[in-house]
Parts: C-alpha cells; structure tokens; sequence
C-alpha cells in the first residue's frame, strides 16, 4: 500500500506540475541524432552467467530525422528534447561485441521525462545477429531482440549523457539461444 501511495505522489505531481501547460501532440522534423553506447557485458547461459567482466560490448545508433512528441510547446533549453513530456523515436542501430560480433536493425525509442531534464528511456529494437563461430556460448547467429533502458540527461544543445542497460535476447524468433547483458554509459550528438 505504501509503494502504490508513493507512486501515485510521484507521478501525480510530475502530472499535475505538467498541467499548467497546454500540451499538444506534434509529429516533428528534427536534427540529426547519433548516439553511442559501450560497457561490460556478461552472457546469460549456464556456462558463463556471472558477473560483468566477460569483455567489451556496446551499440551506435543512428535516429531518423522526425519523431512524434507530446509536450509544451514553450522551449526555454534547445536541446534533442525541447522539454517535450513525451517522445517516440525510430533510428537503426548497429552492436558490437568484442570478439568481432555484431547485430544490426531497426529500434524504436520511447522517452518520458521523469523530473527537470531527466528522461526515462526505453527502445525496443529487432536485430540479426552475426556470430563469429566458436567465440562465445552466448551468441548465435539469427534474429534477436534488443532492449535498452536508460537514464539521459542533456548536457547541452548538443550533447546528452546516459548511463543504462542492454540486453540482448532471441525472444520469440526461432532461432539458436543468444543472450548478453551490457552495462553502459553513452552519449549522444545533436547535430
């Protein structure tokens, strides 16, 4: 009872402060974005579960020039946000592993600004993996699903910094298991 109180405070007054402004849905042409994103990674099989010292990996993403965003439209920062409440993002998105794996494809990308220039951050994103054969246990070549949950803040009008967590899995597809954890930090460039 007391977590659902505290959350209904939190996100009741984030709400409630968000009212004083008439907000609009927008479908936006905007400036290019590239981000990128590294940190240790573990695998998720049996043979090498453990902790996040099994090597390097991280991902680039590229964002389409338009995204569909809710929000005031009184901008007091330019930045990749514009103080927008909410965005959705689609990009394509190319990971990188370092024993000279990689997956490529296509994510979309949803941000939700928690507090003053702080977003919550969530892209959902279909890959193909490429494995290089008999490097790891964990990665196998066909399609995964990659997920992506980060903490971003702006910097400035041009840079934003987030710290989160990948995860990298076959989901439904029905090829050979993959699964791979990745802490990281990134950053990402508005042009």
């Amino acid at each position: 009872m007391r977590i659902l109180l505290t959350a209904i405070l939190l996100f009741g007054f984030n709400t409630t402060k968000s009212q004083n402004n008439t907000g609009k849905f927008a479908l936006e042409i905007t400036k290019a974005n590239i981000g990128l994103n590294i940190g240790p990674y573990r695998g998720r099989t049996p043979e090498t579960d453990g902790p996040f010292n099994q090597g390097i990996s991280g991902f680039g993403q590229v964002y389409f020039p338009f995204q569909l965003s809710y929000g005031s439209s009184e901008i007091t920062m330019p930045n990749e946000y514009s103080e927008q409440l909410i965005l959705i993002r689609p990009s394509i998105i190319m990971h990188l592993v370092d024993n000279r794996s990689y997956a490529y494809g296509s994510a979309i990308q949803l941000s939700y600004l928690i507090i003053k220039q702080f977003y919550l951050e969530y892209q959902f994103g279909i890959v193909y993996l490429e494995a290089k054969n008999n490097v790891s246990p964990d990665l196998h070549d066909g399609m995964n699903l990659h997920h992506f949950i980060s903490i971003s803040k702006p910097l400035n009008q041009y840079f934003t910094a987030s710290f989160g967590f990948i995860h990298m899995s076959k989901g439904w597809f029905k090829s050979k298991t993959s699964n791979q954890d990745v802490i990281s930090v990134g950053i990402k460039w508005n042009l």
